[in-house]
């Protein structure tokens, strides 16, 4: 899962600074950066806190955090890609449309 790419590009969609969307969900730049960079995961608490920013649902961002080349073995990669062809773009309009 590449958490740090969802939150990095809606940060960048509200034209946020790591500074100031971090002060906004109550963690410091630093932390925010590990994320964004895949060091680290956010906790449930953040993830809270992201959701309630974009006016969103943190299952909409687990969603979007999924990398089905890397998350899925290659027979239910195969299988998921074909029920749900664009599984991405999908999740992505759901979380920009709010």
């Amino acid at each position: 899962m590449n958490f740090g790419k969802v939150i990095k590009t809606l940060r960048e969609q509200k034209q946020q600074n790591q500074r100031d969307f971090a002060d906004y969900i109550g963690i410091s730049q630093t932390s925010l950066s590990l994320i964004e960079s895949g060091k680290t995961t956010p906790t449930d608490a953040t993830l809270d806190r992201i959701a309630a920013r974009f006016n969103t649902r943190k299952a909409l961002l687990v969603m979007a955090a999924i990398e089905t080349d890397k998350d899925l073995p290659p027979k239910t990669r195969k299988r998921f890609n074909d029920l749900f062809p664009s599984f991405e773009e999908d999740i992505w309009s759901l979380i920009l449309t709010k």
